[in-house]
């Protein structure tokens, strides 16, 4: 059985470039064919939000938005939980570098179970 090919502007999808006519159809697919790929987009925007992304990835990324309202929705949140997460910082648990070894017992324990 073949493999299903990438669509990437599936049906139902609320986005500007959504395949209501021929022209749109053929932008989607090249806008498709020229541009990561969703789970591709997650990674990228996870990394963006450390780094400046080079103009050539922002130019794609845009042009992603316009077939995929989803990668923008997650961008959007991403933004969200950054401002909402600055503004309280005492919340915020202190990283220690590692998992106290009472947890990673717990952790073993419920993995021999199987739960």
């Amino acid at each position: 059985m073949p493999a299903e090919a990438y669509n990437p502007s599936p049906v139902g999808n609320p986005s500007v470039l959504a395949r209501r006519n021929w022209l749109q159809t053929k932008l989607v697919i090249f806008i498709g064919k020229h541009t990561p790929k969703c789970r591709e987009m997650v990674q990228i925007l996870s990394k963006s939000m450390d780094e400046p992304m080079p103009l050539r990835m922002r130019i794609k990324k845009r042009l992603h938005f316009l077939i995929c309202c989803w990668c923008h929705r997650y961008e959007e949140q991403l933004h969200y939980l950054r401002k909402t997460a600055a503004k309280y910082p005492d919340h915020v648990p202190q990283r220690s570098g590692s998992v106290p070894g009472e947890l990673k017992e717990r952790w073993k324990e419920t993995l021999r179970r199987g739960v």
